[in-house]
């Protein structure tokens, strides 16, 4: 009986432990920016395939026969310049399979992202989020207030 109430105890923590309403959920720091530009690219990784071939001996001859098939390998990223405040911002999204759809976004539209380490999540206008690497990070320009004087060269 101890040993049943013992399991029960275990069973039930570990169910409130893994129910994803109890699970903290990430909070984002969400900013808004402009979609600046957007392209897609094709990187050819290599191939894959099979063969196979058999052979035979006769008379210190050998004859055979082969047969194969490969299929080329690309890798497919969608790219996206983000203005904001004061960087725009090159990020990369690895599309990894052929089912998988890049953020639906508008070139010269807003769009919500949030920065963590190295990443910039996307919220698509589908309202999907999108993970993707920072390629590069650009500083704008700083444009004089109408108060300050333009620096001189």
């Amino acid at each position: 009986m101890k040993c049943f109430r013992a399991f029960a105890v275990i069973c039930v923590s570990l169910m409130v432990l893994t129910n994803p309403s109890f699970a903290k959920e990430k909070q984002r720091e969400w900013q808004t920016g402009k979609v600046v530009d957007t392209n897609r690219d094709t990187t050819y990784a290599g191939s894959v395939g099979n063969a196979s071939g058999t052979a035979t001996t006769s008379g210190g001859t050998t004859y055979g026969n082969a047969n194969g098939s490969s299929t080329a390998v690309y890798r497919v990223y969608e790219t996206y310049t983000i203005e904001a405040r004061d960087y725009v911002y090159v990020c990369q999204e690895h599309i990894r399979w052929r089912w998988s759809k890049p953020a639906v976004l508008t070139v010269n539209g807003p769009v919500q992202f949030a920065m963590e380490k190295d990443r910039i999540y996307i919220k698509s206008e589908d309202g999907s989020e999108h993970e993707t690497k920072i390629v590069k990070k650009i500083l704008k320009d700083q444009q004089p207030t109408a108060n300050q004087p333009a620096p001189r060269n």
